[in-house]
């Protein structure tokens, strides 16, 4: 054991580190309140009868039925004219792209019998290359929302689309010939094909303007290159070559920039498995991020303090003669010092790491930093030749955003009624934009204000005409996000609703007349000019299209030269502001985006990967500012700024910084749907009209009252209290540094005792599964759990039902802190069945209804559980959950049985009922897929070709699976590794999960 984990002391929470009498009880209690007859709707507290049926109907239906539509190819066939591709039974897959955010991943759609079931990405696709993150999987749970728009509204009242058409089409001519402005209003756009449809929009109402505006944007990371190198287009970043890596309040390995491929880069260079060349990742944040719980080494630094920051790395590497900076920035720097920012020997560290490594290293800025802080980040790296590090070839395209400026033209110009007409392409500015622009106030004096949308908004309530438009999976599309790379987007399904392509709505009101294949038409057709012409291949444009279509992205060449640095750019700086009062920092959800995924009942259930809450935002703060302010967690304070208050509740979060208050957007919604409205607290009112989402100064104050934060944190925690040091006893987190591996790589196993069994172990001849998860390469990002939800029809219970422990996730993943609550460490874990060779839940099942299987599964025959829940008591690890309720029998007159939302469940997976008990399976389903194939085709079966719904999800490829008795197979290797470990080991329950322990990259033995 090393001398670095001996002195570390693992805590889940602040609660179990200070011994609350909350914690204690929690660890003795093994089910926080007993089980009902019968589901008394009234005793639900903050949840309406009507919100939780909705939760419950999005997940919890079995899948009874089969759609009769399938992937459209120009023509409609009855499905007694079954189409060729389609086998009752069989799996389809098919190419499109992810168009739910700006980064348009690749995906493959998985179909049954013609209906979507699942999501995964596309492995041909060169960005995300076949992963997808927690919020893409999830999307597939819209499509079959119940609550999605059916018909086209004039206010209230349902009219046909020929009624709408006219009348919007006669609004639009009317406004060109009394000479007034079109407003037409949409997101960050993505599509080169879509742009075409606005542009020919603007050529037949020429008095048209676009506007594109995003709640959670990267520009002022543009602005600056613009600024620095003369262009907004931003190189990639060679992630998987850079050896130091310095971090500042950005969240990469979470939700900022391309983060799956980002996460996939990163983790290439922390392959301790095959080779121990590891990068070292500073991080200086003010809050606790997904990434700063990757770091090597952490500095609190608060994010008004950013630009004073890099001003003093700038000024101590200039004073040690590693660079040579500008008159310019010389005189701004020179009073800086880097010693009021952490400990000396982490910042010496940093200093010394930044100049050994000239090329090999990197400075990121976060996207809500400003600007100047951006432009300071350019020039360092430009010093440090991290330019050696920008991919040139790969060229991130900008979709230009509409500045403050002129969204404020376009709200006066509606308030001096010069605009007749607003078009609200898919975006929801009524929601997105702060208050203070006062857009929605402004809308009222609009005659025409349309909205293009797939299900209520606050934006649609807020006009006249409400169109619904296709689900991602309904509709045709194209992307480019990259100067190199062109995808496609195709349906799966016909329409479930009377919707439309939204592009189509628009070529309609050009075209003054509908055709069902004109955006589809107009998709070819451009591909021709955009594509097929630039290519030049041999083959002729159908045939090219169909192959496009087939892979769902073509590579083109990239072509880009690297720019030189504008010095001139340096007298855009400015001196950093002092202040010593509070900033609140407002960043995306980590879970639902700016908003938009608030009604999806899978997400809002996710928890959080740094909390663990679940069901809402809060105000995260440190355990010193918390005790200032008097204040515990789910006490409410009241956070002020410009006339405008939010109260919310606090969450203590160990890490952050002592002037800092972190808060997650996309929350408090009205108009969101059953399951997402009046979810969490909604801040973008605070956020002033320069639109940063820093804002400095706010007054904070503790109120009356509290609220209770659903965080399954301390959800299925051992009973500690009767072994001392558990964590290290038990071995339930094992990890050390790069140095001690090198110098002794069996050091994690030196202390071990040799397990012997007093009765003779069981061979498994043939196949037997095991799993191995690498600690080093987990982010903590839930695609995994999201994953296994999709796949394994896993239902979605409510905040009350999570508040008394009753989660159902097969997979959680568990987080421990070490240290100090002002500076802790943060250790990740994906905990899942561990399928023991010598379970303990087997020999105390009275009925057998758990049990092994020849090739060493563990196991849940449904019909036999009776419900005793002896096998979870008896488990060490926790992981089995229980129905508590057979949600399909509660409330007959719930929407959870319509063909809908049976439309959305895997039929290869059993939907359990009440007093039954689940777990992790292994994907079951899918080894018997690959079984069954070996069969047919007279091949033996090989355990590489199983994959599960986790492990085909991990950006990371953190999780391995596969057969342990084929020595050539990567989990047999991984097993036999000098860093694998198994949980709880000394129990010789034998578990087949192992652990691959976490190396930190750190200069000494200690873990700082």
């Amino acid at each position: 054991m090393s001398s670095s984990l001996e002195k570390n002391k693992y805590w889940k929470s602040l609660e179990e580190l200070n011994n609350s009498p909350e914690s204690i009880k929690a660890k003795h209690d093994e089910f926080l309140e007993g089980v009902v007859d019968k589901f008394d709707s009234s005793k639900l507290s903050g949840m309406s009868r009507r919100k939780f049926l909705a939760v419950l109907s999005a997940s919890a239906a079995i899948a009874t039925t089969a759609c009769t539509d399938y992937r459209d190819k120009g023509e409609i066939i009855p499905y007694n004219k079954r189409p060729e591709e389609i086998l009752p039974g069989e799996t389809n897959y098919y190419a499109s792209t992810c168009t739910d955010c700006s980064l348009a991943c690749g995906i493959l759609i998985k179909t049954r019998e013609g209906r979507p079931i699942k999501i995964d990405g596309n492995p041909d696709h060169p960005i995300n290359k076949g992963k997808i993150c927690a919020k893409g999987q999830a999307s597939i749970l819209s499509l079959y929302d119940p609550e999605r728009l059916k018909e086209p509204k004039f206010g209230n009242q349902n009219i046909t689309w020929e009624e709408a058409d006219s009348k919007i089409i006669t609004a639009l001519n009317n406004a060109v010939q009394n000479g007034k402005q079109i407003a037409f209003f949409t997101e960050k756009l993505f599509s080169p094909t879509t742009k075409k449809v606005i542009d020919e929009f603007v050529k037949k109402y020429p008095t048209a303007k676009v506007y594109s505006y995003s709640l959670i944007s990267d520009k002022n990371r543009r602005d600056a290159w613009f600024e620095t190198y003369g262009s907004s287009d931003l190189p990639s970043i060679k992630w998987n070559e850079a050896e130091i890596i310095l971090s500042l309040d950005s969240d990469f390995l979470g939700v900022e920039g391309n983060f799956i491929e980002n996460m996939r880069l990163f983790s290439e260079k922390r392959e301790v498995v095959k080779k121990l060349d590891l990068n070292r990742l500073y991080v200086a944040e003010g809050r606790l991020s997904a990434t700063g719980m990757m770091a090597d080494y952490r500095i609190r630094v608060a994010p008004n303090q950013q630009l004073e920051f890099i001003y003093s790395i700038i000024n101590e590497l200039s004073n040690a003669n590693v660079i040579t900076v500008n008159s310019i920035i010389k005189s701004l720097v020179s009073n800086y010092s880097i010693e009021k920012f952490g400990s000396k020997e982490k910042i010496n560290n940093l200093l010394k790491d930044l100049s050994s490594n000239k090329g090999k290293s990197i400075i990121y800025a976060g996207d809500t930093l400003s600007k100047e802080v951006h432009i300071a980040v350019n020039y360092l790296n430009e010093l440090l030749g991290a330019s050696n590090l920008y991919d040139w070839k790969n060229i991130n395209t900008n979709s230009q955003l509409s500045s403050s400026k002129e969204i404020e033209e376009l709200i006066s110009n509606i308030n001096s009624k010069n605009v007749e007409v607003v078009i609200h392409f898919d975006s929801n500015p009524v929601y997105t934009l702060p208050s203070s622009f006062g857009y929605k106030e402004a809308l009222k004096n609009v005659s025409t204000v349309i909205t293009l949308t797939e299900s209520e908004n606050e934006t649609s309530v807020a006009g006249n005409f409400t169109l619904p438009i296709n689900h991602m999976l309904e509709s045709w599309g194209d992307a480019s996000t990259r100067n190199n790379i062109y995808s496609t987007q195709q349906p799966v399904i016909n329409p479930i609703f009377n919707s439309r392509q939204k592009e189509s709505i628009i070529l309609t009101w050009i075209n003054q007349k509908y055709d069902v294949n004109n955006f589809k038409d107009f998709l070819y057709n451009n591909f021709n000019e955009i594509i097929y012409k630039r290519l030049k291949p041999l083959v002729d444009l159908k045939l090219f299209w169909q192959t496009t279509l087939h892979d769902g992205v073509v590579k083109l060449e990239g072509s880009s030269t690297p720019k030189v640095f504008n010095v001139s750019s340096l007298t855009k700086l400015r001196m950093p502001a002092s202040s010593n009062k509070f900033t609140l920092h407002l960043t995306e959800s980590f879970l639902i985006g700016d908003g938009r995924f608030a009604n999806n009942g899978w997400l809002q259930e996710t928890p959080h990967p740094v909390t663990k809450v679940t069901w809402d935002n809060y105000a995260a703060i440190s355990p010193k500012f918390a005790k200032e302010l008097n204040v515990e967690m789910n006490d409410l304070i009241e956070i002020s700024h410009n006339d405008k208050s939010v109260s919310l509740p606090v969450l203590v979060q160990p890490g952050m910084s002592d002037t800092t208050i972190n808060v997650e957007l996309g929350y408090g919604r009205t108009n969101a749907g059953d399951v997402g409205n009046e979810v969490g607290f909604n801040l973008i009112p605070l956020i002033g009209k320069d639109l940063s989402l820093i804002i400095e100064n706010v007054s904070v104050k503790k109120v009356e009252g509290k609220y209770k934060l659903a965080s399954t944190q301390e959800h299925h925690s051992l009973d500690d209290t009767f072994v001392k040091d558990l964590h290290r006893v038990r071995k339930i987190i094992q990890e050390g540094t790069l140095k001690e591996y090198r110098k002794n790589p069996k050091f994690f196993h030196e202390q071990e005792d040799e397990l012997v069994s007093i009765t003779r172990e069981h061979e498994y001849k043939g196949v037997k599964w095991a799993m191995a998860i690498d600690l080093n390469k987990c982010t903590s990002c839930s695609a995994c759990i999201t994953s296994c939800n999709v796949e394994n029809n896993i239902p979605v219970v409510g905040k009350d039902q999570v508040l008394v422990g009753r989660e159902m996730q097969w997979m959680r993943i568990d987080r421990y802190y070490s240290g100090t609550s002002e500076d802790p460490i943060v250790s990740n874990q994906p905990m899942l069945c561990q399928h023991c060779d010598n379970a303990p839940c087997e020999n105390v099942c009275p009925v057998n209804a758990t049990n092994h299987s020849e090739d060493g599964l563990n196991q849940m025959v449904y019909n036999r559980c009776v419900g005793t829940r002896y096998c979870s008591n008896n488990c060490p690890y926790k992981v089995r959950r229980y129905n508590f309720f057979n949600f399909r029998d509660h409330f007959e007159d719930a929407y959870y049985e319509n063909n809908l939302t049976s439309m959305l469940n895997n039929p290869e997976v059993t939907v359990r009922s009440r007093g039954v008990m689940e777990k992790c399976t292994f994907c079951i389903q899918r080894i018997m897929e690959v079984r069954s194939n070996a069969i047919r085709d007279g091949k033996p079966l090989n355990g590489n070709d199983v994959k599960t719904a986790c492990q085909v999800a991990c950006p990371t490829n953190a999780i391995s699976f596969g057969d342990a008795n084929d020595i050539n197979s990567e989990i047999a290797k991984l097993r036999k590794h000098e860093l694998s470990y198994h949980v709880l080991e000394e129990l010789n329950v034998k578990p087949n999960v192992t652990y691959i322990a976490k190396l930190r990259n750190t200069h000494s033995e200690d873990l700082i």
